[in-house]
């Protein structure tokens, strides 16, 4: 049984996870549907397993969804369906489902961990009066994380407090406008200013050229190094494919990392 909510997305809250989590706790079900954007929203643990596991082929995300998103995404893994999607999951699981891989993803944690989120914690509790914004914290750790298991690359961002890079911020951006395409009463509205390049749809399609242009220069930095002797991600995708084809999409995101209910959109 779900609940359905007809109201639109508040102006009190300040992006579409808090208003999905402040909606779910209302509902008594914990699974809601939104008519504006015709789908489904569960924070319920048995319905998450039977989405995700149980009968995960019956949960497509459909046209609509992939629109949303394709401008960021394009075809990547987190935004395709069929064939395409079994595909991808078959390639990323060899490699994902090593001892090899997960062994690298505990040693890169583990060291971010002790030499450099546990030293900065302590120096920063022992100074009296000190205020810390652990947001931003965890957000450098997480970033410094992905950045060296995915691309090998070590932006430092958490040991020495640096600002956060072009590429972290415009993908966050990228993101960001990108999910309040799904706000839009009528998609057309949306798709109209993509076609005109006027306001949000122009900074989007700005913020997402900066992310290609960066991510091919990384890669290009990292054919450079090599990739046989290298154990991220890239180099054991980039082992996969021809040299002439271009890897797109990696990407990892974790929308309600923290958060006490777990919400899964479904078309």
């Amino acid at each position: 049984m779900r609940s359905y909510v007809t109201q639109s997305w508040s102006s009190e809250f300040d992006n579409l996870c808090d208003w999905y989590t402040h909606i779910l706790r209302k509902s008594p079900t914990g699974t809601i549907h939104i008519h504006v954007l015709s789908n489904t929203i569960t924070a319920n643990p048995e319905n998450v397993e039977h989405i995700l596991k149980t009968r995960f082929e019956n949960y497509p995300k459909g046209k609509s969804f992939s629109a949303i998103l394709g401008d960021l995404l394009g075809k990547g893994i987190f935004n395709v369906d069929g064939d395409s999607w079994k595909f991808q999951r078959k390639m990323a699981s060899l490699e994902l489902g090593s001892v090899s891989i997960r062994s690298y993803a505990f040693e890169i944690v583990s060291s971010e961990i002790q030499t450099r989120l546990i030293p900065l914690l302590s120096s920063h509790a022992a100074q009296k009066g000190n205020i810390l914004d652990l947001q931003d914290v965890f957000r450098r750790f997480s970033f410094d994380n992905i950045c060296r298991f995915s691309f090998g690359l070590d932006p430092g961002c958490l040991q020495l407090m640096l600002s956060i890079s072009d590429f972290n911020k415009a993908f966050d951006l990228a993101s960001k406008l990108s999910a309040e395409r799904a706000m839009a009463a009528w998609p057309l509205i949306w798709k109209l200013k993509r076609a005109l390049n006027l306001g949000t749809e122009k900074k989007l399609k700005q913020a997402i050229k900066i992310v290609d242009l960066l991510a091919e220069e990384m890669i290009k930095n990292r054919r450079k190094m090599g990739f046989s002797t290298q154990k991220d991600l890239l180099s054991r995708f980039m082992g996969t494919i021809d040299d002439d084809q271009y890897l797109r999409d990696i990407v990892i995101s974790f929308l309600l990392a923290g958060r006490d209910t777990v919400a899964t959109l479904v078309d």
